[in-house]
């Protein structure tokens, strides 16, 4: 089965699968982001404040970074929702990104739904489906 976008091109369901997935992960990771934004700014979320910074103790440049990271994911997950030949790119280097700041400092069960969700979403956008839903060929 296949799909027909927006130029004429056609994907194939696997393709269409991949972006979607990549979608969705993208769209996951920046609502979870936000939360995490809003607990680094001294909101007191009672599950995330019990694993997060302690309580409701701000910490203003880890509040910033998530909120550019959510930001940034909810852009990607537009951009490949639209599939935007640039939402490849900008998805590898936001997933990458936080493969890498939530590994280091590693802070237990919060950084590691980060991880795996952006590991998740490099391995799809690494894969031929997922580079065939996003970027145009020649």
């Amino acid at each position: 089965m296949q799909t027909r976008l927006a130029d004429g091109e056609r994907v194939g369901r696997g393709s269409a699968t991949a972006a979607t997935v990549i979608g969705w992960l993208s769209g996951v990771l920046s609502a979870g982001t936000v939360l995490m934004a809003l607990a680094h700014a001294g909101l007191s979320l009672p599950l995330l404040s019990a694993l997060g910074p302690g309580g409701d103790r701000a910490v203003p440049p880890a509040a910033i970074a998530f909120g550019v990271l959510a930001v940034l994911a909810a852009v990607v997950a537009a951009g490949v929702f639209a599939r935007r030949s640039w939402a490849w790119a900008l998805g590898l280097v936001v997933h990458a990104l936080t493969v890498f700041g939530a590994a280091t400092p590693y802070r237990g069960p919060v950084s590691l739904v980060g991880i795996l969700l952006s590991l998740t979403a490099v391995a799809v956008l690494l894969s031929r489906p997922g580079r065939t839903a996003l970027l145009p060929r020649h």
